[in-house]
């Protein structure tokens, strides 16, 4: 489960950097390129402590 995480969480931060590029390149519009980045970035405040909290759990041996 933690890779699954951990997973999500970097292909946010790809697409963080990625859909600025394919805006700078007349692929996506700014309205597009706008809402994807706030959705992505919302994601990416869920999902990353769900993981880290869990590398801290293994790592002390406390839940």
């Amino acid at each position: 489960m933690r890779k699954l995480l951990q997973g999500i969480s970097l292909l946010m931060l790809v697409l963080t950097v990625l859909l600025p590029l394919l805006y700078l390149f007349d692929v996506v519009s700014e309205s597009t390129m706008k809402t994807s980045i706030l959705t992505v970035t919302a994601l990416w405040f869920v999902i990353t402590p769900l993981w880290v909290r869990r590398e801290g759990e293994a790592a002390t041996g406390h839940p």
